[in-house]
């Protein structure tokens, strides 16, 4: 499938909810608002970061339908639908892809019963993909969540004959070698798109020009400031911004990263609520502590911002 690749930084945003855990679409518009403000091209949705796997298969539709009626033209919007059921995953396939604004499917290996060979693997994703036969695949490599790690390059030379809709890869791993051999496959055909926004520089080292993050919700403008500084050939400035993300991320995970994350949001000028269990939401006493923390690190220079940018 000939499809045009994704550059820039893509968010993984967070799933809003309200106070009571159920999920809040009335927030997703000003969501897709502020990432536009913030030069922000892109959402993938339903992942990681957005709870997509503590949700139901029928909130993240209603999901989807939010966003697709959300974003503008200009604005990418790729969909994860992994589920550790391969009919569930099928059904979420064909919804994102009758939807007008998705432009790419994605999905994890199954997660439970773990494929046991690249085979088995390209097998799943090509039952996924074809469920949606219009609309662009990416399968979704995240070794330490999924627990499937296989050669990556091994499954781009299967996949690319067995799945005509494949776009390429949402690579969450630092097997950097294995990422490269991908990148070069047949002359850079295929979209590698690098999922590790703490290694961003040695994405761009590598050749990455597509980015997609959870960090790129809070603090978008430390990563602009890194791919000014790699095209200018500053690598002492590339150095130093990316050890700030690095500091900013281990900051964060004092409180527990994915929730604390999310949390705090609100303090960037959009609630998105509480995280769902076993995430644990830190309470507003403990914001506050990792607000001052952040503060004294300079984190608000480079943090999401509200107003046009």
């Amino acid at each position: 499938m000939d499809t045009e690749k994704i550059k820039g930084l893509v968010v993984a945003p967070f799933t809003p909810m309200h106070k009571n855990g159920r999920i809040n679409l009335t927030v997703i518009p000003s969501l897709h608002e502020l990432y536009k403000n913030n030069k922000v091209t892109g959402a993938f949705i339903n992942g990681s970061t957005g709870e997509g796997l503590e949700l139901t298969a029928e909130e993240r539709k209603s999901l989807t339908e939010a966003w697709d009626d959300s974003v503008s033209d200009n604005f990418k919007l790729l969909v994860h639908v992994g589920h550790s059921s391969l009919e569930e995953a099928k059904a979420l396939a064909s919804h994102a892809g009758n939807c007008n604004s998705v432009d790419g499917i994605s999905t994890v290996g199954p997660f439970y019963r773990k494929p046991d060979s690249v085979e088995r693997l390209v097998e799943f994703c090509k039952e996924v993909a074809a469920a949606a036969p219009d609309t662009p695949f990416y399968y979704y490599h995240i070794p330490p969540l999924t627990g499937v790690d296989l050669p990556m390059f091994d499954f781009l030379e299967l996949a690319a004959e067995e799945i005509p809709t494949l776009a390429g890869i949402k690579f969450s791993h630092n097997n950097f070698v294995d990422f490269s051999r991908c990148l070069q496959y047949k002359k850079g055909s295929f979209d590698l798109i690098f999922g590790s926004d703490e290694l961003m520089s040695c994405g761009l080292m590598l050749g990455a020009e597509g980015f997609i993050g959870s960090t790129y919700n809070l603090f978008p403008w430390l990563y602009h400031q890194i791919f000014e500084a790699f095209d200018s050939g500053n690598m002492t400035e590339v150095r130093r911004l990316q050890n700030q993300s690095m500091n900013y991320v281990r900051l964060i995970d004092q409180f527990g990263y994915a929730a604390a994350a999310k949390r705090l949001m609100k303090r960037l000028g959009v609630d998105c609520g509480p995280a769902r269990l076993p995430l644990h939401t830190p309470t507003e006493e403990q914001m506050d502590e990792l607000e001052s923390v952040l503060r004294e690190e300079d984190f608000f220079s480079y943090a999401l911002r509200k107003v046009n940018a």
